[in-house]
């Protein structure tokens, strides 16, 4: 998203240059782009809570080295463009006239009368899994964007105490802490996101780009992933 901010005045192909050079140094430091992987929790219990707050540490060098990847990819020469060889997957159609987390927001933004154009050309850089490199679906993406935008809160404004004291419930009940909404502003975010995640994985069997278009992907159409962007922005919307 920084990267999207960055480039929201320069063309495309830039932004995915980028995108990708991001992707690769944060694969190759932590090994994976996924969390459970780097911090070997898995949320569904009090006990993998407790280990993710151990882990707390690991997490803020996880952080800060990002910080740095991203400012030394904005200060490189933007002279040379992605090659082709640099995709993990090929779009199905030309990616400058259909971006999978706009499509989406785009969409919601009709039906809820919300102004959502300061994000759209930031989200475009998670088209096809991250520049393409198959990782996480840009359209499931879009759905969390929007669900963070009507129920998001600024955490620097809440009470250390009331933090806490979710925090203490959440060692105890593990993912089950986010029901209970009351404890903390961030839970009613937490909670539709999970049941978005869990909705969409059970549509499109991942969330993952690369599981979701196969190994016969070349053989899809725009329509196939304007299709996903319309069942994510129902099932957003389903969930506000």
């Amino acid at each position: 998203m920084s990267l999207g901010l960055y480039n929201q005045d320069y063309d495309y192909d830039r932004l995915c240059r980028d995108c990708i050079e991001y992707y690769r140094r944060f694969n190759r430091r932590f090994g994976s782009s996924k969390c459970r992987d780097i911090t070997g929790v898995r949320f569904k219990e009090g006990y993998d809570i407790r280990r993710f707050f151990l882990k707390g540490i690991r997490c803020l060098r996880v952080v800060y080295t990002s910080i740095e990847s991203v400012f030394d990819i904005i200060q490189m020469p933007h002279g040379r463009l992605p090659s082709k060889n640099t995709y993990q997957i090929r779009p199905p159609f030309g990616a400058e006239k259909f971006h999978c987390a706009s499509a989406v927001l785009l969409q919601i933004e009709s039906q809820l009368n919300l102004n959502l154009s300061s994000i759209l050309k930031i989200s475009q850089g998670f088209s096809g899994g991250i520049a393409f490199q198959g990782d996480i679906c840009g359209a499931f993406m879009g759905g969390v964007f929007a669900l963070g935008i009507v129920y998001g809160s600024e955490l620097q404004r809440t009470q250390p105490t009331r933090l806490f004291r979710a925090a203490l419930v959440a060692m105890k009940e593990g993912s089950r802490v986010f029901q209970n909404e009351h404890l903390h502003p961030s839970f009613k975010t937490s909670l539709r996101v999970g049941r978005l995640y869990r909705k969409f994985v059970s549509r499109f069997g991942s969330a993952d780009c690369t599981d979701i278009l196969g190994k016969t992907y070349e053989s899809k159409t725009r329509g196939f992933c304007e299709e996903i962007a319309r069942s994510t922005a129902q099932l957003t919307l389903d969930l506000m």
